[in-house]
């Protein structure tokens, strides 16, 4: 089960932590809402903008310091979650766990893995590689690091920082890691490129970084913010990097196209139940920003190979059943229950039944009548954004529908 409780908000002890930092640079802290909110309304702009998706320590530290990195530390949990709590990662082993964080910014995605790997009870400290043009964003890196030093955890973290453009080489010789991490790179790398140009880059990039810079079985996880163009590049790289050999690891249960590209409308993101820290609340607010849930695209590939979807080999489908990922929330109407899912559906030219060579992916709004609600399919109610339903049989693609007889159960991804 991919389980939620990865995934938490920091605690209040963080606060003193992050306002510390603050302080010691003369940056306004989370006690100064006015100056802050103020300064995290600046960011959000600066972040929202296409043309430029950026901004630099030195420009917009107090910001970054103050909110980003609080609010992006459990998106990166939130993007290993199904990596560690399937056991794709050993947490017992006595040797460090190497990570290499491009584009690391303060280092928030590090800490979401970290974070999400104390919870699962690992016992190994993460040896991390921070790469980042920004001289001045990695040295705030270190600072939370050394200031966390005195607090007590299980996986203990040690980081080194290289101050270097995100690049094929980046000066870091033949060294492999156990994870590769990219939190809201590819949002910031060729702004202003063309579409198509852009496209070609990352997926090379990223091609390049699979190969070169992974040990067999390491994981590559790439982190977004969920605006529907960002999104939507984030799936046409998968389909590109799919098509030339690599391994999907999570979100996706399967490996053909992605069916969010379909349509312009559509496209697939995360959003949790964790909210900002309440110390972050006033902030938030005085920004004009949400402070409920978490949003955000992820996609994990694998090294060497790997199962499709993170726990495809916790949820197979019985025959002629299949696996859907719940990837919108529940839609209650008058006299139904709604959903869409993206998986495996039966196509209209063979029958359910028959075994795999039926199915197709496709992502559709699967409906459930009241009427139609029945001790098999109970668990349909209870479905969420982000869990994992096994359907039998596999609805029809023309006319997904859940039946009285049709048997749903659930994998959640939350309680």
């Amino acid at each position: 089960m991919a389980r939620v409780d990865l995934v938490t908000p920091l605690e209040d002890d963080w606060r003193d932590t992050l306002d510390g930092v603050a302080r010691a640079r003369s940056w306004p802290d989370s006690r100064e809402v006015a100056r802050l909110g103020a300064a995290v309304a600046r960011l959000s702009a600066a972040y929202n903008d296409p043309s430029r998706a950026t901004a630099s320590a030195r420009d917009a530290g107090a910001a970054r310091l103050g909110f980003s990195f609080v609010r992006d530390v459990p998106k990166g949990a939130g993007a290993v979650r199904e990596l560690v709590a399937g056991g794709a990662l050993d947490l017992q082993g006595h040797e460090p766990l190497r990570v290499l964080d491009l584009g690391a910014g303060l280092g928030a995605t590090t800490w979401g893995l970290v974070r999400a790997l104390q919870s699962a009870g690992c016992t190994r400290p993460v040896e991390a590689t921070w790469v980042d043009p920004d001289a001045q964003a990695l040295e705030v890196a270190m600072a939370i690091v050394r200031a966390r030093a005195s607090h007590p955890a299980r996986v203990a973290l040690r980081a080194r920082a290289v101050v270097q453009l995100v690049g094929p080489g980046m000066g870091l010789g033949a060294a492999r890691f156990d994870v590769v991490l990219c939190g809201q790179l590819l949002s910031e790398l060729d702004v202003g490129v063309p579409d198509d140009a852009r496209l070609a880059r990352h997926t090379e990039l990223l091609r390049g970084w699979l190969a070169d810079r992974l040990v067999p079985g390491g994981a590559l996880v790439v982190v977004e913010p969920a605006l529907r163009d960002r999104t939507r590049h984030l799936h046409r790289v998968r389909d590109v990097l799919l098509a030339r050999g690599a391994v999907v690891f999570a979100p996706c249960l399967h490996g053909a196209p992605c069916p969010a590209l379909v349509r312009d409308t559509d496209w697939c993101h995360e959003d949790l139940a964790v909210d900002l820290p309440r110390w972050l609340v006033p902030v938030a607010r005085a920004a004009g920003l949400r402070h409920e849930g978490l949003t955000f695209s992820y996609l994990v590939l694998r090294a060497g190979g790997g199962p499709w979807g993170g726990l495809c080999d916790e949820v197979a489908a019985p025959p002629g059943g299949a696996r859907l990922r719940v990837v919108s929330d529940t839609v209650r109407t008058k006299g139904k229950r709604e959903a869409f899912l993206c998986g495996e559906f039966a196509s209209e030219e063979v029958g359910p039944g028959l075994g795999g060579a039926d199915l197709v992916a496709a992502r559709a709004r699967v409906t459930r009548l009241d009427r139609d609600e029945s001790p098999a399919n109970e668990a349909w109610t209870a479905l969420r954004r982000g869990d994992i339903a096994i359907v039998s049989p596999a609805p029809r693609l023309a006319h997904p529908r859940v039946g009285m007889a049709t048997r749903v159960l659930r994998h959640p991804s939350k309680p």
